[in-house]
């Protein structure tokens, strides 16, 4: 009997390794921990960071991290470091937003704010004018031109050494919040210029292990526009499994069959949209051969309470 412990275990990518390890290894005893450290007195022959914040922990404190056959490196935490990262990516020829540390140089709207670092805060969203700018009182944020267009294009993959041993690219065709966060609709995409671009990354990063870089598309540009590289094991990670499921066996050693599935839809982040995006969401619902139906009752409450999109 194995034992296996998840931190961050509250993430939606636990529920996504839990079910494949109940059916695909019984003789794996699981725990879960909410938080982003773990009782040291505890044994466990697996730890399965799933956030940000305990991925970076874990790897300080062990100096190591290792899953089946994928082992995740130092060099990977540049990317926690957003301004750096960007200016890393722009060394190589990928194309990166006009991007502002102080708000004093800005001058046109609408423009983007996230967060500087990737394990500490979680703050985004989009600034229309310089009223709204001003209600902006954090000191954690940074800047970026918005590229309106819709959806975010993004590369999971896992690497070795800076070379990218399988990767899954896809859409995120409609999210909520609606500006960018957790995908309510999906479809698979297969691009050259995405994957040749996250290549390019992971080369210059010397990346080992798993990861999700993330895009906009630009309509002025007419290419891709680098937004990050979350290294962490991503929410939407299912939708890699069912399609190329080497992740699987690279990370856990389990043999399945690949599904031809185009097109996928999370119930429970539909329902947590706005009225406007819901309805969206509707002509999907009708071609997609797979829809998540998990935190359902979550969802449903967090629906009657507010809408989580504002």
């Amino acid at each position: 009997m194995k034992k296996v412990l998840f931190l961050q275990s509250n993430k939606d990518q636990t529920q996504t390794f839990v079910r494949y390890l109940r059916k695909y290894k019984p003789d794996y005893e699981l725990y879960f921990d909410k938080t982003s450290k773990y009782d040291k007195n505890m044994e466990f022959d697996i730890i399965i960071p799933c956030g940000a914040a305990s991925t970076l922990i874990y790897f300080m404190d062990k100096g190591e991290l290792k899953i089946g056959k994928s082992s995740f490196a130092e060099e990977n935490f540049i990317t926690y470091d957003k301004i750096n990262m960007l200016k890393l990516v722009k060394e190589i020829g990928v194309p990166i937003p006009r991007t502002f540390t102080n708000r004093k140089d800005l001058d046109f709207f609408p423009v983007f704010f996230k967060s500087l670092r990737e394990e500490v805060y979680r703050e985004r969203g989009i600034i229309k004018n310089k009223e709204e700018l001003k209600k902006i009182k954090s000191k954690t944020v940074f800047f970026q031109e918005f590229i309106d267009s819709q959806g975010t294009y993004s590369v999971g993959f896992l690497a070795e050494q800076g070379k990218i041993i399988t990767s899954f690219a896809q859409k995120e065709v409609i999210s909520v919040p609606y500006h960018g966060g957790s995908a309510v609709v999906l479809e698979r995409l297969e691009d050259p210029k995405l994957s040749e671009y996250t290549a390019r990354i992971a080369k210059k990063v010397n990346y080992s292990g798993w990861g999700l870089a993330e895009y906009k598309y630009c309509n002025v540009r007419k290419d891709y526009v680098f937004m990050e590289v979350n290294a962490k094991f991503w929410a939407s990670i299912e939708f890699a499994f069912i399609n190329n499921p080497i992740f699987l066996k690279e990370l856990f050693d389990i043999d399945i069959k690949a599904k031809d599935v185009k097109t996928a839809v999370y119930i429970d982040r539909w329902l947590a949209s706005n009225v406007r995006e819901m309805i969206k969401v509707l002509p999907y619902m009708v071609k997609a051969k797979w829809m998540k139906n998990q935190k359902l009752l979550q969802a449903i409450k967090k629906r009657f309470k507010k809408d989580p999109t504002q």
